[in-house]
């Protein structure tokens, strides 16, 4: 029996993840044994501070990937919001889920809407793109930090002190958490994090067979979404913390990609839009990229002007 070892996080999100693609993996081959490789990675021990401090982009992926790479592991299973937009040297991304729902949403118990939040109320979320797009909306609103896997940062929302909570739309419904939404916020007021609601599998390049496997269940448009999404990001130089928002969508075979750059704050902001063809997701990202760094948005993630 041939048998395929997928590492990932053990948080309930990463676990259903893993097993989703360890479903679809068996699905084109019966035969096939899928193995979960569970990875406590720095980013899930160190939970008292804020992502952006812990020092290095992909805390929550590069201890996964490096099984892979040191052979230990076949292949591994990614939020690919969470993945730097520079792979390990020697892997690539082998596959792509369907995307699921991409929106942000609030879990605000008793005031239930962003609108209806009483000035001056307390948000919580470890995003410095959801705090500026938040900031953006609502100046007056008191932006904290929140750490934790989805249970733990719903239940933080408790509606006196801390008002509401804001977590990915996917992440819910994917633990069956779906009641815990009061509302969906539209990506014209928070545009995803790029890759958002996509799953993404890596594995080394010299791995024919792995990567042949992975092929098999690869999904055409989330990939082509997500390499425009991504080639942004790496263009504007930005980590995937920072406050940046990509989302790509593909309508009758043209690509669109929309992008948004903020101060931390959300007071000043740069947003582009740029098309074609999927075969060209890369140009695409790198070219809305070139035009929004002309336009300041260097400047505001702290590089140099372009």
């Amino acid at each position: 029996m041939t048998s395929i070892r997928l590492a990932t996080r053990g948080s309930p999100l990463a676990l259903w993840q893993a097993e989703t693609v360890a479903s679809m993996l068996r699905s084109t081959d019966s035969s096939l044994d899928v193995r979960l490789e569970i990875v406590k990675t720095s980013g899930d021990v160190v939970l008292d501070r804020p992502i952006p401090e812990l020092g290095a982009t992909g805390v929550f992926t590069k201890e996964v990937d490096r099984r892979v790479v040191e052979g230990r592991a076949d292949a591994a299973v990614h939020s690919l919001k969470d993945l730097a937009t520079l792979l390990e040297t020697g892997l690539v991304l082998g596959a792509h889920l369907p995307r699921g729902p991409v929106e942000d949403v609030l879990v605000a118990p008793i005031h239930r809407t962003l609108d209806a939040l009483p000035k001056g109320a307390v948000v919580a979320t470890g995003s410095l793109r959801r705090r500026a797009m938040l900031l953006r909306a609502r100046p007056d609103l008191v932006v904290v930090g929140s750490r934790g896997n989805v249970a733990t940062r719903i239940a933080k929302a408790d509606g006196v002190g801390v008002h509401a909570t804001v977590l990915a739309r996917a992440g819910l419904m994917r633990l069956d958490a779906e009641s815990a939404i009061t509302e969906v916020l539209p990506t014209s007021l928070v545009l995803p994090a790029v890759g958002q609601a996509i799953v993404a599998v890596t594995c080394r390049g010299d791995d024919l067979s792995t990567r042949a496997r992975l092929a098999a269940i690869d999904d055409p448009v989330a990939r082509a979404c997500a390499a425009a999404e991504r080639a942004l990001l790496r263009a504007l130089r930005a980590g995937c913390h920072a406050p940046v928002g990509g989302f790509a969508v593909v309508v009758d075979g043209v690509l669109r990609l929309e992008g948004r750059v903020l101060d931390a704050n959300g007071s000043q902001s740069v947003e582009g839009l740029a098309v074609g063809s999927p075969s060209e997701a890369e140009s695409i990202g790198e070219r809305l990229a070139e035009d929004m760094a002309r336009r300041g948005a260097a400047r505001l993630l702290g590089g140099p002007a372009s």
